[in-house]
């Protein structure tokens, strides 16, 4: 996620017009939304909505943090044509609060080209943890020095950004687990916590294999 765009939000009657600013860059131009889109992704908060303008598209997606804050998520696809039916661009995601975004909207519709703007805010950095683990869980629980090493692999080794949770399985092998990311977007990575060493619990080690 861009943590320090700025996001740019101007009302025209039945049509949105977002622009972002980042560090880097600045969206090419604004992309315009229907006021109907976002009513349909209000009716239909669990799936993702695309909207395109001009041959470039966006993602928008209702999502509920750890917090329990409604955010509006925008990943935009900026395109543009570069001659010889060829095209280039970029993608960036936004994360807006969607409550003050909703107000601004609604009170907008008077207001022909007011204008509100919001950094895009940070995504939690720290995914929710799942246990689908009973075995190898409760194995490790009983050993101090493996809860330690499994909390610190935990903690390392899972800061990715778009990462809503992980869930952790029992492994084939004693103290290890399966683990399988979850994103707005779905499902996302999966591999391994595999305990190295495990005949000597003093110097085995946690990795993670994806």
């Amino acid at each position: 996620m861009n943590d320090r765009t700025l996001v740019k939000l101007r009302c025209n009657k039945e049509i949105l017009d977002i622009r972002t600013v980042s560090w880097t860059r600045k969206s090419p131009r604004s992309f315009s939304i229907l006021r109907s889109e976002l009513q349909q992704l209000e009716q239909r908060p669990k799936n993702r909505l695309i909207s395109s303008d001009c041959g470039s598209f966006a993602v928008l997606q209702l999502t509920q943090g750890p917090d329990g804050v409604k955010m509006l998520e925008i990943r935009f696809t900026w395109l543009q044509e570069i001659g010889a039916g060829k095209v280039q661009g970029w993608q960036e995601s936004i994360r807006l609060p969607y409550e003050p975004f909703h107000v601004f909207v609604e009170n907008g519709e008077d207001m022909d080209g007011a204008e509100w703007r919001h950094l895009s805010v940070p995504e939690m950095a720290t995914p929710r943890y799942e246990f689908h683990s009973r075995k190898n869980l409760h194995e490790v629980a009983r050993r101090p020095v493996l809860r330690r090493k499994l909390g610190r692999v935990l903690e390392q080794h899972f800061q990715w950004r778009g990462t809503e949770k992980i869930v952790i399985y029992d492994d084939g092998q004693l103290y290890s687990f399966f683990f399988e990311e979850y994103t707005p977007y779905g499902r996302g990575i999966c591999g391994g916590i595999i305990l190295d060493s495990a005949e000597n619990l003093a110097k085995a080690k946690y990795s993670v294999n994806t």
